[in-house]
Formats: structure tokens, C-alpha cells, sequence
């Protein structure tokens, strides 16, 4: 079985702890990344804007419906 070398392992412990160290770094968001957020809320909050607005609609245009549809049942009552 063949070793592995201690300068051959060096290099890829090395990357990984950098990786890992940068990873661990500052939190705090950057302007760009804060503006992104807001941005994604913005979004998320037009979404649900339309999603309702749209359940109403069909709400309505069922209601419109309904109505339509009793009136000429009554003038069909009427005409026989």
C-alpha cells in the first residue's frame, strides 16, 4: 500500500481550512447584499398582491356569473 506523503496531504488540509476560515468570516451584509434582500421582500410582497387580487377577481367574475345565469333563468321562466 502506497503512503501518502505529508507535503502531498499539506496542500489539500490547507485549502479546506482556508475554505472553512473564509466561510466562518464577518456576517455582516454588504449594501448590495442588504438591497437584494429588500428586493426579494419586494417581490415576495407584489407575489401575494396579485395572488389576492386574482382570488378576488375569481371570486367575482363567479359571483357575475351566477347572477347572469338566475336572470335568464327567470326571464325563461317567464317565456314558457
Amino acid at each position: 500500500m502506497k503512503t501518502i506523503s505529508r507535503k502531498r496531504l499539506a496542500i489539500p488540509v490547507a485549502a479546506l481550512l482556508t475554505l472553512t476560515l473564509t466561510a466562518c468570516g464577518d456576517s455582516d451584509d454588504g449594501a448590495a447584499e442588504q438591497m437584494g434582500e429588500k428586493l426579494d421582500r419586494a417581490a415576495e410582497q407584489a407575489g401575494d398582491k396579485v395572488d389576492a387580487a386574482e382570488s378576488s377577481m375569481s371570486r367575482a367574475l363567479e359571483k357575475a356569473g351566477d347572477q347572469v345565469e338566475e336572470a335568464g333563468d327567470r326571464v325563461e321562466s317567464r317565456t314558457d
